[in-house]
């Protein structure tokens, strides 16, 4: 197997702000875990190995991703981004060529930009090449430092000066290394800042100071860089993922009569001219055949529903329904029936 590009995907807070028990990355976007999207994007731009850093109560994180190909290493304290990387180098048996990190709260990632980002990391090859965007109202982001066009560094926004805080360029925490520049500096880094941790955006000031290149790749679209530190947040995630869902449906044929009150995941599958009325909800692994009307009022998770079937007020479950069959209203048909 190839050892080019690895993934990092930071998943070891609590966040605070969701009022949860729950690790802030296991919280449930359409059915599956945010940083389950995460992983999809690193999969989908060909990275040869995923590896997760956890923490906050690390085996609710494995159980709810239950896959045998990712791989994990423990942040016992939450001392930050740069110590999060340092858990990782130190426990890192193979040493890839690169390696891209990124958050596991952004599940609106775009797979585009980060092929965009790779593809200017190999033309280029500096040390670091970070994903920017250029915000009017940038808030709390880290701020983009340049001088004479070259990314000189970034300033976390309770860092920034005065005119610092002017800058419209910010960070958004997805970065790909060059492994032998990251791993000859990650220990370099210092907590010297107002929340005495261990900046990974420090080490752009490093490579600068050694004369290495950084290199940015600008993101467009503002959504996709999306992070979750609310159940306010999460909502809104799920509208936009949601509406991505219906509207590619939509565009293969399926007609949905109320998409505001419709639910249907990720892993469902609908083929054209069948029509999803409201209060519907397919969740799970689903395939739906064609010419169907679904719903009004069901409920339908991991089953296989065949062509030509009117089925309403049901709950249908880890079952197949044939071709032409007759469902009555108000059934509950589940397992292997």
């Amino acid at each position: 197997m190839s050892q080019n590009l690895h993934a990092l995907i930071l998943a070891a807070g609590k966040g605070t702000r969701m009022k949860s028990e729950l690790p802030k990355v296991v919280h449930p976007i359409l059915g599956r875990p945010m940083v389950a999207y995460v992983i999809d994007a690193v999969k989908t731009v060909g990275c040869d190995q995923t590896i997760l850093v956890t923490g906050y109560k690390s085996e609710l994180v494995k159980k709810a991703l239950d896959s045998s190909d990712l791989h994990y290493v423990e942040q016992t304290e939450q001392l930050g981004t740069g110590h999060a990387v340092q858990c990782y180098v130190k426990n890192c048996a193979t040493k890839p060529e690169n390696l891209l990190v990124v958050c596991g709260d952004t599940p609106l990632i775009s797979v585009d930009t980060l092929q965009k980002m790779i593809e200017i990391h190999r033309q280029q090859k500096p040390a670091i090449t970070m994903m920017t965007l250029m915000m009017n109202e940038p808030g709390n982001y880290g701020r983009i430092i340049r001088h004479e066009g070259s990314v000189k560094a970034i300033r976390e926004a309770r860092d920034c000066s005065a005119d610092e805080l002017n800058i419209k360029e910010v960070n958004l925490a997805v970065y790909l290394f060059d492994s032998a520049f990251l791993f000859d500096n990650i220990f370099s880094l210092t907590p010297n800042n107002r929340q005495q941790e261990y900046y990974l955006t420090d080490l752009v000031e490093i490579a600068v100071s050694k004369g290495l290149a950084v290199a940015t790749c600008i993101e467009k679209d503002e959504a996709s860089t999306l992070g979750i530190n609310s159940r306010q947040h999460l909502a809104e995630i799920s509208g936009i993922l949601q509406k991505q869902i219906l509207d590619k449906l939509m565009d293969k044929g399926v007609t949905i009569t109320c998409p505001e009150n419709t639910f249907i995941g990720p892993e469902v599958d609908i083929e054209a001219d069948t029509t999803i009325h409201p209060g519907t909800m397919l969740s799970g692994r689903c395939r739906i055949g064609r010419d169907c009307i679904i719903g009004p009022g069901c409920r339908i998770s991991n089953a296989v529903i065949g062509s030509n079937n009117m089925i309403e007020y049901c709950v249908i479950s880890n079952t197949s329904v044939a071709d032409n069959s007759k469902i009555s209203p108000f059934s509950v048909i589940e397992g292997n029936s």
